[in-house]
């Protein structure tokens, strides 16, 4: 894969968990008046989000140059 490729698919991906992150959290926070017993895991969507997110910042790293994790 082309590194401009690789590097605009991971700042995209980036940005997209960040909005989902933001999105879910302020979802989740809401005050609601309504007594449906059935809601969206907004929690779990933003945690994923930002798994995703720290993920891609790592991979991000790499392809500056910089070797992450231990290899022994």
């Amino acid at each position: 894969m082309d590194a401009n490729l690789d590097l605009i698919l991971t700042l995209s991906g980036i940005a997209i968990s960040a909005v989902l992150a933001a999105v879910g959290i302020r979802l989740r926070f809401r005050e609601t008046t309504d007594i449906r017993p059935y809601r969206m895991p907004w929690m779990i969507i933003a945690l994923v989000a930002i798994a995703l997110g720290f993920m891609l910042t790592v991979h991000l790293v790499n392809l500056f140059g910089f070797e992450t994790g231990g290899r022994r």
